[in-house]
């Protein structure tokens, strides 16, 4: 990443993809853009100096997330009926730690028991993009802004009458069927959040 970015020299560098929602409040399809992120490392990289901490950069410009969200609606019936409004963009501020996206070095998910303890660390968890706020770290006074941009494509589970085993094989059925229609929605904030760029 560090040499792609010296290389490019970008004025933005956006990391995105899917993630799992964490709380109650996310639905499949949801957004959220990221201007900070930390890392939960409690596996392969528990031991290292970055396994806890976090990092900051400057706030999404949000002047066509309206016209972002509006375009949402063609897509909706391409995700669950559970689903009980449009997917929302979250823009999250720099120094809102509890918001923020978390990468994880194992394959944890958000269940109503918090199982992975991953209640209160962030809005929603993935595996990745703390690794660009390290790069930016490092980098310096020379590195470029940069955003965390991911659609939640599987909601928390209800751990109920389910084993672990049964709530991550529940996790993985919703992201098979609705990982990719999710997956529009940050492909649209994306267009979304460059334009705003373009356009200053």
């Amino acid at each position: 990443m560090a040499p792609v970015i010296e290389e490019v020299r970008p004025t933005l560098v956006i990391t995105t993809g899917t993630a799992g929602g964490i709380g109650t409040q996310c639905e499949v399809g949801d957004v959220v853009v990221s201007p900070i992120v930390r890392f939960d490392c409690l596996a392969k990289f528990k031991n290292k100096p970055f396994a806890q901490r976090h990092y900051s950069s400057s706030p999404a410009n949000p002047s066509y997330f309206a016209t972002a969200r509006s375009l949402f609606k063609t897509n909706a019936a391409q995700l669950p009926r559970e689903n009980t409004r449009l997917p929302k963009i979250v823009r999250v501020a720099p120094g809102a730690l509890a918001d923020s996206i978390v990468t994880t070095d194992f394959f944890g998910f958000d269940t109503s028991d918090n199982h992975y303890k991953l209640q209160g660390l962030g809005r929603v968890s993935e595996m990745g993009d703390a690794v660009l706020g390290l790069v930016a770290a490092e980098t310096g006074k020379d590195a470029p802004r940069w955003l965390a941009i991911r659609n939640v494509s599987d909601p928390q589970i209800d751990a109920k009458n389910l084993t672990l085993i049964q709530q991550a094989q529940m996790a993985a059925q919703i992201y098979k069927g609705f990982g990719r229609w999710s997956s529009v929605c940050s492909a649209i904030t994306c267009w979304a959040t460059i334009a705003a760029e373009a356009a200053n």
